[in-house]
């Protein structure tokens, strides 16, 4: 048995309830996860770049 965790639910499900992704499915989760975080990562260098612009004029 498995235990999956998920942001708002817990689920238990047996091997045989769990489907492999493909190689391609793969790849496309991995790439979607990698953008999203390095668009936080840009949101979050502009919020620091702000910051610091307003610290050194202060």
């Amino acid at each position: 048995m498995y235990l999956i965790i998920d942001a708002s639910a817990v689920s238990y499900l047996q091997e045989n309830q769990i489907q492999p992704l493909s190689p391609q499915e793969l790849f496309t989760q991995i790439t979607a996860e990698i953008d999203f975080y390095q668009q936080q990562i840009s949101i979050l260098n502009r919020k620091l770049t702000v910051l610091a612009k307003g610290a050194n004029n202060g």
